[in-house]
């Protein structure tokens, strides 16, 4: 073919996809080739450049240089935390990278435990954060806020007192136990706090995650359910349980409930978790509160929020006297200030609106 045809043909091809298009396949491939070479989690060997997406990590020895987990990093004289994550004011917009030495740690003996915990001879690592355990030699991570040694376990580093670390193990997120204890799980996020159940261990039963029983108390929460009988306590759902004399909404015992006829609405499926509804012979419960001077015949759940019976209209039990009940219905979603109309009015939040 005539070399003009080919230098033709090579000057289009470049104006098409022009040096930007090569530029990047060059640096996917090259990131490609990293990765494959041993440096997963977003960093990339270049020459003699270690770096963490845009980060360069500066004085690294590349030749001893080491992706450990998806938190931590070393050379042979260093170790890193790295992480990337999003800040609120432009969440959607920019990640960032964080690239952190563990001042102080250990490299040659540094070994990971998932969960963002670490070890080397000397202690224990949480992120960039050293902390100190009674047996570092047996340490290890059950999740992101349990860790545990031989001698006891630890919520959020500090230690559970009491505890006996060889065989504490969490049973969910509620529970956990040992050789000697059940304990409860309360809170979320960073915090949380963990109690024993001051219940007999042998005959302990979890019946779901807020309710355990053994063969002489029910307990709430990790709290004893005052007067309650397990050998007749079940849980009905929707924070009610009853037993043969009574029914408990929460940790609340409900007067005057009877728990032969007691049944809860099948409109709770659809509550958010602030209020649900039951019913026995004789009255209509919103949580553990009677229904006052509703007709319990004609009684219906409109929403979480709205009621009605052939009275009226009710927003959280209390009769709305503008209400049409002919034509009240509820939106599905606010629309505007409104949640609900009628012919005459829209409401919000039980109160006209419009």
């Amino acid at each position: 073919m005539n070399r003009s045809i080919l230098l033709s043909g090579l000057r289009w091809f470049i104006g098409i996809a022009g040096p930007c298009t090569l530029g990047s396949c060059m640096t996917e491939g090259s990131s490609s080739r990293d990765e494959a070479g041993g440096l997963p989690h977003g960093f990339i060997r270049r020459g003699d450049t270690i770096l963490y997406h845009t980060v360069v990590l500066d004085s690294v020895d590349t030749a001893s240089f080491q992706v450990l987990d998806g938190s931590f990093c070393k050379d042979k004289q260093r170790v890193f935390y790295f992480d990337s994550y999003r800040e609120s004011r432009d969440y959607f917009l920019t990640k960032k990278h964080l690239v952190q030495e563990l001042v102080g740690a250990d490299a040659s003996t540094f070994e990971v435990l998932g969960y963002e915990y670490a070890k080397d001879s000397a202690q224990a690592w949480y992120q960039t954060v050293p902390f100190r355990v009674a047996d570092l030699r047996s340490l290890q991570a059950l999740d992101v806020h349990f860790v545990k040694d031989d001698v006891q376990a630890y919520l959020d580093r500090k230690p559970i007192r009491g505890s006996h670390g060889r065989s504490f193990a969490l049973i969910d997120h509620s529970y956990a136990r040992d050789s000697t204890h059940y304990y409860y799980i309360q809170g979320s996020g960073d915090d949380r706090a963990i109690t024993p159940i001051p219940c007999d261990v042998s005959s302990v039963q979890i019946i779901d995650l807020t309710y355990a029983k053994d063969k002489d108390q029910v307990y709430y929460r990790g709290g004893k359910l005052s007067g309650a009988v397990p050998s007749s306590f079940v849980v009905l759902g929707s924070s009610y349980a009853k037993d043969a004399q009574s029914v408990y909404f929460r940790e609340q015992r409900i007067a005057g409930a009877d728990p032969a006829s007691f049944v809860l609405f099948s409109e709770n499926d659809h509550s958010g978790g602030e209020t649900y509804y039951a019913r026995d012979k004789e009255r209509i419960y919103v949580n553990a509160e009677p229904c006052v001077g509703v007709d319990k015949g004609t009684f219906r759940i409109l929403d979480e929020k709205y009621t009605a019976d052939r009275n009226g209209v009710y927003y959280r039990m209390k009769r709305m006297p503008e209400a049409d009940l002919s034509t009240f219905k509820v939106y599905p979603h606010y629309l505007g200030d409104a949640d609900a109309e009628d012919k005459a009015h829209k409401y919000g939040d039980g109160k006209v609106v419009e």
